[in-house]
């Protein structure tokens, strides 16, 4: 469907409204009605746009997907320094970390593990391809600027595995209360120091 620009305005809002009420409640919980509420329209206003809560959610993880790309993009366009792209995307997590129940984190893991198909399962592993590939264009970026020394062209994509694998193990940390702002820290500190 073909959106108008009030349209799209209309979807934005109703993400930005959902992406609240998945916050506090999770996903699972979530109902069309909760988001009716939330958004104050009409059912028939939000079935314009969206049939079910995993159609606006899987949305929300587009749109928010899209915005973490864009920091490296954006960084490595304007000629920043790799380190210092990847500095700040990783004190962004460690913000969201600390502040994890005000984030969707929570709701991203119920999503997943609630739907359990192959076509969730290549989103799911589309992102984290996706992923790994922005953070190695960075790595690349870094290593052919001599901002990165440490790190070999090589193993580069391992690397930004390894990030991705020890961010998603902070989250669960944090989503069980066990971290502290010290550890999160320590492991981000290694991170840059492997690179420099």
């Amino acid at each position: 469907m073909s959106l108008t620009i009030k349209g799209i305005e209309k979807k934005k809002y109703i993400l930005e409204k959902a992406t609240s009420v998945f916050i506090r409640e999770g996903y699972t919980s979530v109902t069309m009605k909760d988001i009716v509420e939330e958004c104050n329209i009409s059912r028939g206003g939000l079935y314009k746009y969206y049939s079910s809560t995993k159609e606006i959610f899987e949305d929300i993880l587009s749109f928010g997907k899209e915005n973490d790309y864009f920091v490296f993009t954006k960084g490595m366009e304007n000629g920043e320094n790799a380190i210092e792209i990847l500095s700040d995307f990783l004190q962004q997590q460690k913000s969201e970390l600390l502040n994890i129940k005000n984030t969707i984190r929570r709701a991203i893991y119920e999503f997943f593990l609630s739907h359990k198909n192959n076509a969730l399962n290549g989103i799911l592993k589309q992102n984290y391809t996706e992923t790994v590939s922005v953070i190695s264009k960075t790595l690349n970026y870094g290593i052919s600027r001599n901002e990165i020394t440490k790190l070999a062209s090589n193993d580069v994509e391992k690397f930004a595995n390894h990030i991705i694998i020890l961010l998603e193990g902070l989250s669960i940390l944090a989503l069980g209360e066990q971290i502290s702002s010290k550890l999160i820290d320590e492991q981000l500190d290694i991170i840059i120091k492997d690179l420099i």
